[in-house]
């Protein structure tokens, strides 16, 4: 019995060693996707900040219910991925400061390929003003929003500022991102702007001057939010400013 016992285990043994050094046949992520977030407004890649929405994929080769996969568009406004299966996909721009856009579904990956998408922002930030006064810096701009009817609130604009050309609310000097910097709105669009022309009829100044440090050269940018699901900033062009 015990010479049985030993030989049923070897047998298990020299299984298990078997299934470890079995070969994976399944062929790696061999395609790629890149594309361009563009501004319906302008035409150009939307401004954003670094990494602050995604291009949201769902795989539907091989189920009805997948799991999102999300590929960060960068501060240019492009993103890629050179990691995912040859598959049928479905794509939507997600969790971004713009209208929300519909699903394509049925994309075919089977190689290196490009889908650009467009999107309607939800504010614009304009006329952006800036002064220095010896080392403090006064700024201020005005909104404005491409489609005023059914705007979700606005809620504020704040200054961000950076030591680098990456610029948002991922990348900033965090001693600007207080609320003695910021200007709370937290009204509709009837209340601030034109609901036909879409044009804001304030101009907003920060509260107090920023304090900056002579010697640097500093990166700034306006935002502005609406409250949505996700509460993502609008952002003016980036500003680059040297103290003397």
């Amino acid at each position: 019995m015990q010479k049985i016992w030993q030989m049923l285990c070897a047998g298990l043994v020299l299984a298990s060693v078997q299934s470890c050094t079995e070969t994976d046949n399944y062929d790696g992520p061999n395609a790629s996707l890149s594309g361009i977030v563009i501004d319906l407004t302008t035409g150009e890649p939307l401004l954003s900040g670094q990494g602050e929405y995604s291009i949201r994929l769902w795989e539907t080769s091989w189920s009805d219910n997948p799991s999102p996969q999300d590929l960060a568009v960068k501060q240019e406004g492009t993103y890629s991925n050179n990691k995912l299966f040859q598959a049928t996909y479905s794509l939507q721009p997600y969790g971004g400061p713009f209208w929300p856009v519909e699903k394509i579904t049925d994309f075919q990956l089977e190689g290196d390929d490009t889908k650009d998408f467009t999107v309607t922002p939800y504010l614009k930030i304009t006329n952006v003003q800036w002064e220095l006064d010896g080392t403090n810096l006064k700024i201020s701009c005005k909104l404005q929003a491409p489609k005023p009817d059914g705007l979700p609130q606005v809620i504020e604009i704040r200054p961000f500022i950076s030591l680098t050309e990456y610029c948002g609310e991922g990348n900033r000097i965090d001693a600007y991102f207080k609320d003695e910097y910021r200007i709370l709105i937290n009204k509709n669009w009837s209340e601030i702007g034109n609901m036909d022309s879409g044009v804001g009829s304030e101009t907003y100044v920060i509260p107090n001057s920023l304090p900056l440090k002579s010697g640097y050269t500093y990166y700034i940018r306006m935002g502005a939010k609406v409250r949505d699901t996700f509460e993502k900033f609008n952002y003016s062009e980036i500003i680059q400013i040297k103290v003397p």
